[in-house]
């Protein structure tokens, strides 16, 4: 919650250096924004990296159906999540008025200074690599190089608390600042309160779906879970880690009676780090909304297809991390997406606004795939 405030207050300093700030200072400050959204840009790949590559190393220790079917629920749940997101945002933002292209247009401000900082290898780069890696760790059984990978991740989810998190208040105030210089402030605000009120009905919207489909499949009462289920999403509110909130959704699972304790033991810690529903919609609908704003259209679904497929299996293991959902999926939306600096400090801010509706969201709906793997591992 710290982080949010933080958020809201560079959005709110953003705002007023926009309004009162002459132009050179605000082309010193943009030239800052510009090296922070570069260094933002750099760590990217290297999160895909130690995210994905422990992420494949520490689902192989594990074998047999339970595994299999628990990734593939997690990620057919995701997927689908953010084809309804999709259907949503691209149906009514246009119907609310999102007037398209208003970020884009504009008297452009130019940084005094732009240093670059290249990241040491692409996106797709990085997810191939990272899955080399941790496919080979598995192969090879080195306890060596499986404590670098452990390592490595360890290293990089310090960065991200410490030394990228922090910076994103600072990256999120130069953005506001540019889009209130150059007067477009009031549609974007617009812009972001509509997709707001979109945003967490959707998510109760997949949850219901989701918990409907476990009380058919399994011929349980779904209801009765998604009630035990409730403390995990309020706690999760609060923490916006799903990571965090991982003792109390073992424990709220656990009290639901006719689940087996081996399947809640194995199937809430995996879905927690694999299952990231709530997180899709809120990133998948946003996106539509800061494309709207900054390229003038609304995305089709040929086009947002790739990245719908690429944001479910890049996000593995990065909902641990509050706004790590966020910042992985940074990267595809500028590669997939071709979001600019100005986009992408926009999808921060949206993100983050809500993170603790989509954290909640997540939590709860593992409740609802544990009935399903429950029930398809132990028929009988």
């Amino acid at each position: 919650m710290r982080l949010l405030i933080k958020i809201v207050i560079g959005i709110a300093v953003g705002i007023l250096l926009g309004f009162y700030s002459p132009m050179p200072l605000i082309k010193i400050i943009s030239s800052i924004g510009f090296v922070l959204g570069q260094y933002i840009k750099f760590i990217i790949p290297l999160l895909i990296v130690a995210f994905i590559a422990k992420g494949i190393v520490d689902f192989g220790r594990e074998a047999g159906k339970a595994l299999l079917l628990g990734l593939a629920l997690a990620y057919v749940s995701t997927i689908c999540a953010e084809l309804l997101g999709f259907s949503v945002a691209s149906t009514f933002l246009p119907w609310l008025g999102v007037a398209p292209g208003s970020v884009a247009s504009g008297v452009k401000i130019v940084p005094y200074l732009k240093i670059e900082i290249p990241a040491i290898m692409s996106i797709m780069g990085a997810l191939v690599f990272a899955i080399i890696i941790g496919l080979g760790v598995n192969r090879m059984k080195s306890q060596r190089f499986n404590e670098i990978v452990v390592e490595f991740n360890a290293i990089i989810s310090d960065v991200i608390r410490k030394g990228l998190l922090p910076v994103f208040p600072y990256f999120v105030a130069t953005v506001f600042m540019e889009i209130t210089a150059k007067g477009q402030l009031i549609p974007t605000a617009k812009a972001f309160f509509k997709i707001l009120v979109l945003i967490i009905p959707t998510q109760w919207l997949w949850l219901a779906v989701l918990y409907a489909i476990a009380s058919i499949y399994t011929k349980k009462n779904g209801l009765f879970v998604f009630k035990k289920m409730l403390p995990a999403y309020f706690t999760a509110m609060g923490t916006m880690s799903s990571a965090a909130t991982l003792p109390v959704a073992l424990d709220c699972a656990q009290q639901v009676p006719f689940l087996k304790k081996e399947s809640v033991s194995f199937g809430i810690p995996l879905f927690n780090i694999a299952h990231l529903s709530g997180a899709a919609i809120a990133i998948t609908m946003s996106a539509i909304t800061v494309t709207i704003l900054t390229k003038g259209q609304t995305p089709s679904l040929e086009t947002f297809l790739p990245f719908i497929l690429l944001l479910g299996f890049i996000e593995v293991a990065a909902v641990g991390v509050p706004g790590g959902s966020v910042t992985a999926a940074l990267g595809i939306l500028e590669t997939v997406l071709g979001l600019d600096q100005t986009g992408l400090g926009l999808m921060v801010a949206l993100f983050m606004i809500q993170d603790s509706f989509g954290t909640a969201a997540n939590v709860t709906g593992d409740g609802a795939l544990t009935m399903i793997l429950d029930k398809a591992v132990n028929k009988g």
